[in-house]
């Protein structure tokens, strides 16, 4: 950390996380998710654009990952995620703002995700070690999602 540096640490508070279901942008699977910070419903344009964003700029086809999609408190994040060989993880993201929520951009980085998005993350990581990389396939790995609730 930069020694001049000085930020605010929030106060954690549980998010909903939920399955949204499967996606095949460009021949690939990924499992979608979900997470709200607040009770509101997430609205359907948003889940349209997002899918509509992650198949303009798909992984490979053929690829396995995951999407996350997070309506936080300052904007709407979209993280697609696929795995490479070697146990190594791609990722595009994406975030627009809560004004215009399917407006989505590509995040100039270093960001990579908050700690509600990095849940799923390690919930998918584990789920990879589990059956990809112990001699499961892919419908192993597409079958294992995590559990929907307040994370």
């Amino acid at each position: 950390m930069n020694q001049g540096a000085s930020f605010v640490v929030d106060t954690y508070r549980a998010r909903q996380i939920g399955l949204l279901g499967q996606w095949q942008p460009n021949g690939a699977n990924v499992k979608c998710y979900a997470i709200r910070a607040t009770s509101e419903a997430l609205d359907p344009a948003v889940l349209d654009a997002a899918a509509a964003r992650v198949a303009a700029e798909p992984p490979p086809a053929g690829s396995l990952g995951f999407v996350i999609l997070h309506r936080g408190e300052e904007a709407v994040w979209l993280l697609l995620h696929w795995w490479l060989p070697g146990g190594m993880l791609a990722e595009r993201l994406w975030s627009a703002s809560l004004g215009e929520p399917g407006a989505f951009q590509p995040v100039d980085r270093p960001s990579m995700a908050c700690v509600w998005e990095l849940v799923p993350i390690a919930f998918e990581r584990d789920a990879y070690v589990r059956t990809m990389m112990n001699g499961g396939r892919d419908r192993d790995y597409l079958a294992c999602v995590m559990p929907d609730g307040s994370y």
